[in-house]
């Protein structure tokens, strides 16, 4: 392995340039990081322009470009130079510098960051901001107490099973079925819900419920039918009973994240929480947010 040519940065960056340049060549059954079109040979002397720059900003005006390509100091570029870009422009960049470097090394040039996926954990942040981005949009139910409140105006039972969907992410069904029975599932020691059964008779997690909550179900004496319970919603503008679900699902994730729970955590409780226990199906509600 052998470092770049030149006393320069400039004068490296050019010796980089030719050292990948394979214009002319094809790429068929061929898997190489070498530079093949002319618009691949812009943005590759543009990262190494920047990253030069980076090392300047910090000083460094002076030495082997290439000796200083480690994992420390390509973080650290990557996470300054794409800083204000958008989600997608990212991961372009960080895909196209990487394979810039698979490039220079194939080309026998010393890079002391060995990985082969040097910003393998950043594309991974990249992805999580993009699938959150993709997350806000369209059911969940921004305004809710404001919509609780004008249900208790037209019907009070009405705005107790919509308190108890929004507290615990039941679907209507099951709403309505603790709300016919509540001694039957509400202990009163530790104010959780227990026993109640899901989809496919799966029973949920105890859900824990406010005092307050619980002593409005108590008190309901003519609980609502289901059609009965759709209407209302629907006059107050929450077009699906299954809103509530989407709602309390982002909101659990967003709070969990806050608490400093991982992605795959988050995802994999709140899913155990709407008694799915798959993550995918978390992805699911928070896609339709």
């Amino acid at each position: 392995m052998a470092n770049l040519r030149g006393g320069s940065f400039e004068k490296q960056i050019k010796d980089a340039f030719h050292r990948l340049a394979k214009f002319g060549e094809g790429r068929h059954l061929k898997d190489d990081n070498f530079t093949h079109s002319v618009a691949v040979a812009k943005k590759r002397e543009m990262y190494l322009k920047d990253f030069k720059e980076h090392l300047e900003n910090k000083g460094i005006k002076e030495g082997k470009i290439n000796e200083f390509m480690n994992e420390k100091t390509l973080n650290e570029f990557i996470q300054e130079r794409t800083k204000d870009l958008a989600p997608k422009t990212k991961i372009d960049y960080v895909s196209g510098f990487n394979a810039m470097l698979n490039g220079l090394k194939e080309a026998n040039v010393t890079i002391p960051a060995r990985e082969k996926d040097i910003f393998k954990d950043v594309r991974e942040q990249i992805k999580l901001e993009l699938k959150q981005q993709e997350y806000v949009k369209g059911r969940e139910i921004k305004d809710i107490s404001s919509k609780i409140n004008k249900l208790s105006d037209l019907r009070a039972e009405s705005a107790v099973i919509a308190k108890l969907q929004a507290e615990t992410g039941l679907r209507a069904s099951e709403a309505l079925e603790v709300a016919k029975n509540v001694n039957k599932y509400y202990d009163k020691q530790t104010n959780t819900l227990i026993g109640v059964k899901g989809k496919g008779n799966h029973f949920y997690q105890a859900k824990q419920i406010s005092k307050q909550l619980a002593q409005e179900l108590q008190k309901i004496k003519n609980v609502p039918s289901y059609s009965t319970y759709m209407k209302d919603l629907k006059n107050v503008g929450i077009n699906k009973s299954h809103d509530f679900r989407v709602t309390y699902a982002k909101q659990s994730y967003i709070s969990k994240k806050e608490n400093g729970m991982n992605e795959k955590e988050a995802l994999k409780e709140v899913s155990k929480e709407i008694n799915h226990y798959r993550p995918s199906m978390t992805e699911y509600y928070l896609a339709r947010s």
